[in-house]
């Protein structure tokens, strides 16, 4: 099960979690933060080498992409789809 998150800090753009944190905020598993990285779907994600830090900025913007009223809207926020 996923858990709704929104993170608050003074300085969200330059203020990272490690996947570890993020998946914890998430309640999912560790993998499923890889095979976005991988596949795409999550997060934006920023290298440090080899490290791998998640904006707190991102987290929150790709939380809110992904907010639904009801299945088949658009997010919350998005609009009318037009027909």
């Amino acid at each position: 099960m996923f858990k709704t998150i929104h993170i608050e800090c003074e300085d969200p753009k330059n203020t990272f979690l490690t996947p570890q944190e993020l998946a914890d905020n998430l309640g999912c598993p560790l993998s499923r933060l890889t095979g976005w990285r991988k596949y795409g779907g999550g997060p934006a994600f920023t290298k440090f080498g080899k490290a791998v830090g998640y904006s707190v900025d991102a987290i929150n913007r790709w939380s809110e992409e992904h907010t639904f009223q009801r299945i088949g809207d658009l997010p919350v926020g998005a609009g009318r789809r037009s027909r």
